[in-house]
């Protein structure tokens, strides 16, 4: 049986006076992983509230093909993805550096909506106190969510778990827990963030988030991304990568 929808989350920041080599560089990095069996599509971002910080989400395959794409010093890595590794390290006034690889844990499969949409994204990550985690989760999927799609403005959520295997032991530096939630428009974001502009729906459940979900967390982040560039592989791609 398959395991969960993978997810590999890059963030970075950017010097204002590199990006121009960095954003042409991530312009063939993407097409470039593509090539790779391991990657089924790719997507990239900027953060609205900050243009030096920069968002890469990425589907994997399985869980079997993460020593391909990650283990730089393992005998199963990709050439490609070697390939790619080696120019990374070369960019410069790179800085904050976040990678997890996550297993989705709650909402329907991220790909296809994403794939079909250019609409903006907020993106949720927050590490949780290990003994309220249970109960954390639970709030989270059956109120937190579901009220979230209810107020004006938000269009689907997914959640995710930062992967417990041993291909990615010294891989993951961020949150344990991601949420992806996209947007109407970049237009309505502010009433989903600023607290004196946020609809009452909103309001509501911010209320509750600092009531009932923040006090079990640490390492907060949130941040809303507006779309790059998507790259993805049409099926029948993906059927002689396998």
């Amino acid at each position: 049986m398959p395991g969960n929808p993978l997810l590999l989350l890059v963030q970075v920041s950017c010097a204002p006076e590199h990006q121009g080599p960095f954003n042409t560089w991530y312009n063939s990095h993407l097409p470039n992983l593509l090539r790779i069996p391991a990657y089924l599509w790719a997507q990239r971002y900027i953060c609205i509230e900050d243009n030096n910080r920069f968002s890469a989400l990425y589907g994997v395959r399985r869980v079997d093909d993460l020593p391909t794409i990650l283990q730089r010093e393992g005998p199963h890595m990709h050439p490609m993805a070697a390939k790619e590794f080696a120019a990374w390290v070369n960019l410069m006034g790179i800085s904050d550096r976040l990678t997890n690889v996550y297993e989705q844990i709650y909402g329907d499969p991220l790909r296809d909506p994403l794939l079909l949409s250019n609409r903006p994204l907020s993106l949720v990550t927050v590490d949780v106190d290990p003994a309220h985690e249970e109960e954390f989760n639970r709030w989270y999927n059956e109120s937190h969510v579901p009220n979230l799609l209810k107020v004006p403005g938000y269009v689907l959520a997914g959640r995710f778990r930062a992967l417990d295997h041993p291909a990615v032991k010294n891989f993951n530096t961020g949150h344990r827990y991601l949420a992806i939630y996209e947007h109407e428009s970049e237009e309505i974001i502010p009433s989903l963030r600023d607290r004196e502009r946020m609809s009452p729906e909103a309001r509501a459940e911010f209320g509750m988030w600092e009531s009932v979900g923040k006090p079990h967390t640490t390492g907060f982040g949130w941040g809303f991304y507006r779309l790059i560039s998507k790259h993805f592989k049409w099926p029948d791609e993906e059927s002689r990568a396998v």
